[in-house]
């Protein structure tokens, strides 16, 4: 596998009045974990972070979901992107940013 994590981040963007859009909150978050997780990553391999199009929950949004694991989370602000990254990618604590985590049963 070329990265041991990859975390793709919606920067969707729509039209007024249409469903929610990630992109107005996402830019700053993506921003933040792009410039972080290379110092906060302690695996072996690599990761990356990477905008994507629409991830389809855009109502839980802003949304990401992360693999090989296939998790998927809310991060409102950047306090939940610097925890998301210190707890989840740095040390695997998925206790500590579970009220991040969307879970599967959710829209």
């Amino acid at each position: 596998m070329f990265y041991e994590r990859h975390i793709f981040v919606c920067e969707n963007q729509r039209p007024p009045g249409e469903r929610i859009s990630c992109a107005d909150k996402n830019a700053e978050i993506l921003k933040y974990l792009k410039q972080n997780s290379k110092t906060a990553y302690k695996g072996n391999g690599k990761i990356r972070i990477q905008r994507a199009g629409c991830l389809d929950r855009c109502e839980l949004g802003p949304v990401l979901v992360s693999y090989p694991e296939g998790r998927w989370f809310s991060l409102k602000s950047t306090d939940d992107a610097k925890r998301f990254l210190e707890k989840y990618i740095a040390s695997d604590d998925l206790d500590s940013v579970k009220d991040l985590e969307i879970s599967d049963l959710e829209n």
